[in-house]
């Protein structure tokens, strides 16, 4: 049986952190994406948890993968940092610390895979330099991957849509792959690479900038897909919505994540607070419903 995921950011944002396990538990999700891309896991931030030892971090995250298990629930995923390299020094050698806390944080919980983004167009204007997006992911990875190695967990890079009116530069399929496939080809760090595809970015970039279609993206990545960011939009917004309310083919969808053997969880990235801020669960809820009858 396909097991489904949501992600828990604004859960974890409005209840806490072991709140939000129990609740994704009771709404009937069989496993949840961790949220560390905010102030309260920034190293750089007074009173941050990441302002604590290694140790202390560890000892936070392992109660709350010990919780996990005692509800019933596991941790599918995490979601990192995820502003990308800016070409700043500064700014970009705090990411990598962060990083590195990330995944320490991920394999506390037992998590197989922390999500983080590429460099973007948000960061690096409409037309970057195609030559210097290269570099800053190369650069991004490689200083980042050793630590997924360290502690036997698995960074993934995510598919992107549009920035500033235009593509940005990985939302583009084929500098995604080339960017993808130039990290594949360091033996040491490979095997702690893979991708996330999320389904509302590469929608935009199919139906702003004619990049291919959700379940053509996931044909294309293939076996490299490790997790998902399913979520839809109308192809303009990025909304973040729950499948089935926007104008992907979920069809094709489902069909193409059984033609590249997809095996993992089936994960939700919304925002629950689409509706309202007071309906954050219903919202969970429904979705996971909805989404467990489009699996059956």
């Amino acid at each position: 049986m396909k097991k489904i995921g949501i992600s828990t950011w604004q859960l974890q944002e409005k209840y806490g952190d072991f709140k939000a396990l129990e609740i994704a538990k009771s709404i009937g999700a069989d496993a949840v994406d961790f949220a560390m891309a905010n102030k309260r896991f920034d190293y750089r931030v007074e009173g941050s948890l990441y302002n604590k030892s290694d140790e202390e971090i560890i000892k936070y995250f392992s109660e709350l993968k010990a919780y996990a298990d005692e509800l019933g629930i596991f941790v599918c995923q995490t979601h990192g940092h995820d502003c990308g390299f800016k070409n700043k020094k500064e700014e970009d050698d705090a990411l990598v610390e962060n990083i590195r806390l990330n995944l320490l944080a991920t394999a506390a919980l037992g998590a197989p895979v922390c999500v983080i983004h590429n460099a973007t167009s948000l960061h690096m204007g409409a037309n970057p330099d195609p030559e210097l997006m290269h570099s800053l992911s190369y650069d991004l990875f490689t200083r980042t991957l050793p630590y997924a190695k360290q502690y036997n967990v698995k960074l993934a890079t995510e598919t992107f849509g549009d920035a500033y009116k235009n593509i940005d530069f990985f939302g583009d399929i084929d500098e995604f792959m080339k960017a993808y496939n130039a990290i594949k080809q360091i033996d040491d760090l490979k095997d702690y690479f893979t991708t996330c595809v999320d389904t509302g970015h590469s929608n935009k970039a199919a139906v702003l900038f004619g990049q291919p279609k959700p379940a053509d993206v996931i044909r294309r990545i293939g076996s490299d897909i490790a997790v998902l960011h399913l979520n839809d939009n109308d192809g303009i917004y990025d909304q973040h919505k729950m499948p089935k309310s926007g104008n992907i083919d979920w069809k094709d969808v489902l069909k193409a994540l059984d033609e590249v053997g997809y095996d993992g969880v089936y994960n939700m990235e919304l925002k629950l607070n689409h509706f309202s801020e007071d309906l954050l669960i219903e919202t969970a809820e429904f979705s996971i419903k909805v989404l467990k009858e489009m699996l059956k």
